[in-house]
């Protein structure tokens, strides 16, 4: 059965960024069919998004922040311990005369929030799953599980890391394994947290405490090597808690987990292509960076709202949304700085876990000359919340 509503566009994936887009477009008069099978990835309520201050104004300009149901806890500085202790570094808001530097929100509850605010006129849910695609000169059709199809000018993909979407074009994809994974859990604190997030490089990776509303919890970030991070899984709370305290060290006191520990294997990705005739990919389904930086979501919504200005740009000139040419605009801008940050969260990834005593000095000696220069410093803050591209909400298209 083919949907006779005929959308303009149609969305993959109702995550964060898929649901922001739904949202933004419709507000902007298009007509949008989503699909989603409906349901948060039961893991999603352990983890948490680091919001920087460029994605909380792209959230502003689209009516999405603040979020009801979603509560934020200021990041007002950012501490960096090497793994011996004597490389330091320190980034403060007060340093750039901003309040913080962004946000830390539960992952679940912005996803639950982004998705309550897409359920606006101009927005057709099916509730399904994408099977395949069948492209045309005109429009794209997309199969649904249910056998049902829908058609329009657009295909946007924004199903994730393991996009169905992605796969049934035949875009390819450069993936690179770690060989790590991701622990993530609530942690309670020995001492107050005073919204600082601290970080310390351990020899199988990063190890992050990001501060929650609570003045007492934390939420954990331990990417630590695949075998590591297998005996971790074996242990008990109390034992996990032990382990935790000897790898992080007391800046924060005495840590106890608390409540359920998930488990995410790290993997690096880019597909080749953003764009192409009658497709768009945003979000995992283009790119994904290592958590170090916390910059996922960030680059997922900076995708979003440039591929918002490419469509509205089109539209303003009564060009066709699907052309390659109309979508090659949102590429280019994106494509640079997600690679940018891929190699970079790469390449500190590696550094750090690098053995070599040479290398480690080194490494020792750039964090504490960085932290001694207050103009460089300067420079890495802007740049984690670059891309400040203002777009005005409209409400003239809402319900």
């Amino acid at each position: 059965m083919i949907d006779r509503r005929n959308p303009d566009i149609v969305i993959a994936g109702a995550g964060a960024v898929g649901a922001l887009l739904a949202h933004a477009l419709a507000m902007r008069g298009f007509e949008i069919a989503i699909i989603d099978a409906g349901g948060l990835d039961q893991q999603a309520s352990v983890r948490t998004s680091a919001l920087s201050r460029a994605s909380l104004r792209r959230l502003s300009d689209l009516g999405l922040w603040p979020l009801e149901g979603v509560e934020a806890a200021p990041l007002r500085a950012l501490r960096i311990v090497d793994h011996s202790g004597n490389g330091r570094l320190s980034f403060d808001s007060a340093d750039i005369g901003e309040a913080d530097l962004g946000v830390i929100v539960n992952h679940g509850r912005l996803e639950s929030a982004l998705r309550a605010k897409a359920q606006v006129r101009g927005v057709s849910w099916h509730r399904d799953r994408a099977e395949g695609v069948d492209l045309g000169d005109a429009r794209i059709e997309v199969v649904l599980k249910d056998g049902g199809r829908l058609r329009a000018p657009l295909l946007i993909a924004a199903d994730g890391a393991q996009s169905v979407i992605r796969e049934r074009l035949g875009v390819a994809v450069l993936q690179y394994r770690y060989g790590q994974t991701a622990v993530c859990a609530d942690i309670r604190l020995g001492h107050a947290h005073e919204d600082v997030a601290w970080q310390r490089f351990l020899r199988h990776g990063p190890c992050a405490l990001l501060p929650l509303p609570d003045a007492n919890r934390a939420s954990l970030i331990w990417s630590t090597a695949d075998y590591e991070a297998r005996r971790l899984r074996d242990l008990s709370d109390a034992e996990f808690s032990a382990a935790l305290n000897e790898a992080f060290g007391d800046h924060l006191g005495r840590l106890e987990v608390d409540g359920e520990r998930a488990y995410f294997p790290l993997v690096a990705s880019h597909a080749q292509h953003y764009v192409g005739s009658r497709f768009a990919l945003v979000g995992d389904a283009a790119h994904r960076v290592h958590p170090l930086a916390g910059q996922g979501v960030n680059l997922g919504f900076a995708d979003a709202c440039a591929l918002i200005a490419a469509l509205e740009a089109a539209r303003a000139q009564s060009a066709d949304l699907g052309r390659r040419r109309t979508l090659r605009p949102y590429e280019r801008e994106r494509k640079v700085d997600n690679l940018a940050m891929l190699a970079a969260t790469d390449l500190l990834n590696r550094a750090f876990r690098d053995d070599r005593a040479l290398v480690r000095a080194v490494l020792r000696t750039g964090l504490n000359v960085t932290d001694t220069l207050p103009l460089c410093k300067t420079f890495f803050m802007h740049a984690a919340g670059a891309g400040t591209r203002r777009i005005a909400y409209d409400g003239r298209h809402g319900p």
